[in-house]
């Protein structure tokens, strides 16, 4: 339901309105002259506006101009007897959203305004939308001053700035690092900070997606070009469309995706799963890997081309045990945030405190530490982070399982090359508190093949 507003000087023209519109579920106000409408719109602005051209005080055009001036802003549709091109462009250009030609049929009418208010509700989303990202987009920090996060914070800004080129192929940025160092975060960074904030940010998993559909969902499908093809769909290249395609977990991406990744990244074309044509890409590629691509080209594992490719721009993110007072800016900026959105004070973190931290090595970097606080402030009420409230004792002294000195005891039975590898994946797994992503790197492997061992090994 809406509150319509109708201007006319025409008795019986204004009563028809005035019924059809509310059957069709609004309610109607009425003014006959230029004053009296802009009197009502000042009492009450309503949400649309039918508008006669020819009215006794003067023309309807003008009460537009009027409307638009002292800031009123509300979408109006002109109607008039005096139906030319000249008045129509003048009402268009003043801000009209439609122009209907009396005599008029009040089913038109009714479906103009249904229109006109639909519009205005996709417009008003769209603009909570915008808006909501641009409060996301202030929300996105790279917190930091160690060296590392400074560079890192230095190269984002530049590669943001870079125009999209897609006659030249697109722009990549590989973003490199530990889980949990915030790859993500980076991503955004660089998204919120280019010429198109405005645009779409596509997120992707690729360890989320089964390989045989994995083309399909990167480009999109025609209708009938698989079996549950049963309709055309959008891939997420053309989602993306001039915003940010971020590729997480990139390593785990099929070899028959990579070689038409590449060829998309390289001509900035590609072709929907069925289709004839090709189709232009204007998307910026940031890809993100917690896995060594080097040694997984290596391995042949992964695309030599494509992973030279996406390293045009490369981010290498340092691990959260590595960048020292990092930790307590980290801290800081969790606690106010945590604090701010539950209405909590935000507690102090005492020397003790910050002992037991700088102490424990943190595999799950960033995220763990988000995760610890977030957990310590929805439990406490304190006005002092105490070590308890974090939940890290016994971890807190945790240290990397030496290696240098192992010895092997060929006299036992369980001295065999899968009873010291079972040994060195329950270590690692215990050190890691069951990550399986963390001990893959730990162990250099792929988180496929770390699984493939557990199976074997019966972990």
């Amino acid at each position: 339901m809406a509150h319509v507003l109708v201007i006319d000087d025409e008795e019986n023209l204004s009563y028809s309105l005035q019924l059809a519109l509310k059957r069709a579920g609004h309610t109607c106000r009425v003014a006959d002259r230029i004053a009296a409408g802009l009197a009502e719109c000042n009492r009450q602005l309503p949400d649309l506006i039918l508008l006669d051209v020819q009215l006794p005080d003067g023309n309807g055009i003008d009460l537009m101009a009027r409307l638009h001036q002292e800031g009123m802003d509300v979408p109006v549709i002109v109607i008039t007897a005096y139906g030319t091109v000249a008045s129509a462009v003048a009402a268009m250009k003043q801000g009209a959203v439609d122009f209907i030609q009396k005599p008029l049929s009040m089913e038109e009418v009714c479906l103009a305004v249904d229109r006109c208010l639909e519009n205005r509700r996709i417009r008003n989303r769209l603009d909570a939308f915008q808006e909501a990202q641009r409060r996301e987009s202030e929300d996105i920090r790279i917190v930091g001053q160690c060296p590392e996060i400074v560079q890192v914070l230095s190269i984002a800004q530049r590669i943001a700035a870079l125009p999209a080129d897609p006659g030249g192929g697109l722009v990549t940025t590989l973003i490199l690092g530990e889980t949990g160092t915030g790859k993500g975060v980076v991503a955004r960074y660089i998204h919120h900070h280019c010429l198109r904030p405005d645009r779409p940010f596509v997120q992707v998993n690729c360890t989320a997606i089964p390989e045989n559909l994995f083309e399909a969902e990167l480009f999109g499908h025609e209708k009938g070009s698989f079996t549950d093809a049963k309709a055309t769909r959008k891939g997420l290249f053309e989602t993306a469309h001039e915003g940010t395609l971020f590729l997480d977990e990139i390593g785990d991406m099929p070899g028959s995706t990579q070689a038409k990744l590449l060829v998309a990244i390289e001509s900035g074309r590609y072709r929907r799963l069925g289709a004839a044509a090709e189709r232009s890409a204007d998307v910026r590629i940031i890809a993100a890997t917690n896995s060594d691509l080097q040694r997984r080209v290596e391995e042949r594992a992964f695309r030599a081309d494509l992973f030279f490719r996406l390293k045009v721009f490369a981010i290498e993110l340092p691990p959260l045990r590595t960048r020292g007072d990092d930790l307590f800016l980290l801290t800081e900026h969790f606690l106010g945030t945590f604090c701010r959105n539950l209405h909590k004070k935000v507690p102090a973190v005492p020397p003790r405190t910050r002992e037991v931290m700088r102490r424990y090595p943190w595999p799950g970097n960033v995220r763990e530490l988000a995760n610890v606080l977030q957990r310590a402030v929805l439990i406490n009420d304190s006005d002092q982070l105490e070590p308890s409230m974090l939940g890290l004792e016994g971890a807190s002294v945790a240290a990397t399982p030496p290696v240098g000195g192992t010895q092997f005891d060929f006299a036992r039975e369980d001295c065999t090359l899968s009873g010291v590898e079972r040994k060195l994946l329950q270590a690692a797994l215990e050190f890691t508190k069951g990550n399986v992503s963390e001990t893959a790197r730990l162990l250099g492997l792929t988180r496929g093949g770390l699984r493939h061992k557990m199976e074997k090994l019966g972990l």
